[in-house]
């Protein structure tokens, strides 16, 4: 009986910690996803401050040299400032994935590899605690220059509509 009663406490402490923070659910043009994708965000408290974003999307790229595509997954670290719905979002993260990268000169595809890059964002986030999200910004971009690391342009804008609850 003790470890129900336990169970349903710690279920009832978990569920009012999730009600004190807002979360939202976005469809993302460019940026770390590159071409498009959808993103979970939420903070750990309230309406601003820190918080986290995962995602999944899709990517393309192409130099004279080399097409690159493939599927993506963003995790990011972030911070948002500002106490109404107008917000300055930083933040940081790693975009890891599969992608596909074809040498545009002698017409041969690779097998399908793991690849990553490094991002921030800085941009502007219209956040309120429920209803229509908005966001705008670049994302600079960078990786350590190994075998893994993809190239994308240093800064890339992005823009993102979601739905907060």
């Amino acid at each position: 009986m003790r470890k129900l009663l336990l169970a349903f406490v710690l279920l009832l402490s978990v569920g009012a910690y999730a009600q004190d923070k807002t979360r939202n659910i976005s469809l993302e043009l460019f940026g770390a996803q590159n071409t498009i994708g959808v993103n979970y965000d939420s903070r750990f408290k309230g309406n601003d401050g820190w918080g986290y974003r995962v995602g999944i999307g899709y990517g393309y790229g192409k130099t004279d040299f080399e097409e690159t595509k493939g599927v993506g997954c963003p995790l990011e670290i972030n911070y948002l400032l500002g106490k109404k719905k107008s917000k300055l979002e930083l933040g940081f993260g790693a975009s890891i994935g599969i992608y596909n990268v074809t040498d545009l000169i002698f017409n041969s595809p690779d097998d399908s590899t793991f690849g990553y890059l490094l991002f921030g964002d800085i941009g502007y986030r219209y956040q309120p605690t429920s209803g229509f999200v908005f966001r705008i910004g670049v994302s600079p971009s960078f990786n350590f220059g190994d075998e893994y690391g993809l190239e994308k342009s240093t800064f890339y804008p992005y823009i993102g509509f979601g739905w907060a609850f």
